[in-house]
């Protein structure tokens, strides 16, 4: 069954079968091509707002990872309380790399060659970020590490309330909402670990401060937790909420969202647009490699002329960039494809590949 989203504003609920709506993004809200348009109602989408629940937004599959983390899921979380009464954002969040911080094999590697890997653990093992400062770095927690970044360590005020969106009373636990838990405050939330330089991880949290997109009313959760319709308590009924499952670079999908590619023919030369809409620098990862590489066809599809754009740590595209491969030559369409170097992956993975026409 194909979903439309015009059923959501008839019948007030999402369907469930493996699909999200997903609100507006910074393309949408430029005027654009009309190529790139045909290409975002394909799922090509970027930041959008954590508020804004638009009926007429594309829709976007569940995360769907080319590259694992081992292992796949947290271990020994049969008699964790929250998975008890939470079970189905339990099980999002379980095989999420919020979940896995801490028992994710490539991580606890690279720790054995630090010199200070206590200064990983506060992001890995967080104690209740909101129990302090949220945009200070969280203290180590003690216990449970198994747990990575725990229900507690986003969700708990430090006193064992429990914060939410909406702060449904439950006899399991004092609930209250936090205006950390939607947008604008859960920039800072998110911010607290995510702003910060350490190994191979850049603070991109700072290059979406500092472009004041949560001004704009964009937010890291409306672009990295897809909204989605599931029970979030074992006694409650199914309702419209965000995934915890985690929207990564690792899924080629969501990779291509952060990018709009467009043709441009004017000034008498052909040149492919390669413009950032991810709200942070990318990539974001020291080690992680995009390439992409556009063909110039003639009109019977050979290759006139091949045109690379390589990022990486150093060579980043910063936040509302573009760069552009310019042809010498002129064709009757390019092709552009994208390959994604993981560190984690053993060959570069294919996130793009589409013809342009002038």
């Amino acid at each position: 069954m194909r979903f439309h989203p015009g059923h959501a504003r008839a019948s007030g609920r999402l369907p469930r079968t493996g699909y999200t709506r997903r609100p507006p993004c910074l393309a949408q809200r430029a005027s654009l091509p009309r190529s790139v348009a045909r290409a975002l109602v394909l799922g090509v989408l970027a930041a959008s707002a954590l508020s804004a629940w638009n009926d007429d937004a594309p829709l976007l599959r569940a995360p769907a990872p080319a590259v694992s983390i081992s292992p796949a899921r947290v271990p020994g979380i049969e008699g964790y309380g929250c998975i008890t009464c939470h079970a189905e954002v339990g099980e999002e969040w379980a095989t999420s790399a919020h979940g896995l911080a801490w028992v994710d094999e490539a991580f606890q590697l690279d720790m054995k060659g630090k010199k200070r890997p206590e200064l990983c653990h506060g992001c890995h093992i967080p104690e209740p970020v909101l129990a302090g400062v949220p945009t200070a770095k969280p203290e180590t927690r003690a216990a449970d590490l198994h747990l990575g970044i725990a229900c507690e360590s986003c969700h708990d005020d430090g006193t064992g309330t429990q914060l939410g969106p909406r702060g449904t009373p439950t006899d399991a636990h004092p609930s209250k909402v936090s205006p950390y838990m939607s947008a604008p405050g859960s920039n800072e939330l998110c911010s607290s670990c995510h702003s910060t330089n350490i190994g191979p991880v850049l603070g991109i949290a700072k290059d979406f401060t500092a472009a004041k997109l949560g001004e704009r009313g964009l937010s890291c959760v409306g672009c990295h937790m897809a909204p989605v319709e599931r029970a979030w308590a074992s006694d409650a009924s199914a309702r419209l909420g965000r995934s915890h499952a985690l929207q990564t670079p690792r899924d080629p999908g969501f990779l291509r969202l952060a990018f709009g590619v467009t043709l441009d023919a004017s000034g008498g030369k052909l040149r492919v647009k390669v413009a950032n809409q991810a709200g942070h620098r990318v990539p974001g990862l020291v080690g992680r490699k995009l390439e992409f590489k556009a063909e110039l066809l003639d009109a019977a599809g050979a290759v006139l002329e091949t045109q690379t754009l390589l990022l990486d740590e150093r060579a980043y595209l910063p936040v509302d960039a573009t760069k552009e491969l310019v042809f010498a030559k002129n064709g009757a369409r390019v092709r552009v494809t994208g390959q994604h170097t993981d560190p984690r992956a053993k060959a570069p993975i294919p996130f793009l590949d589409e013809t342009l026409t002038p």
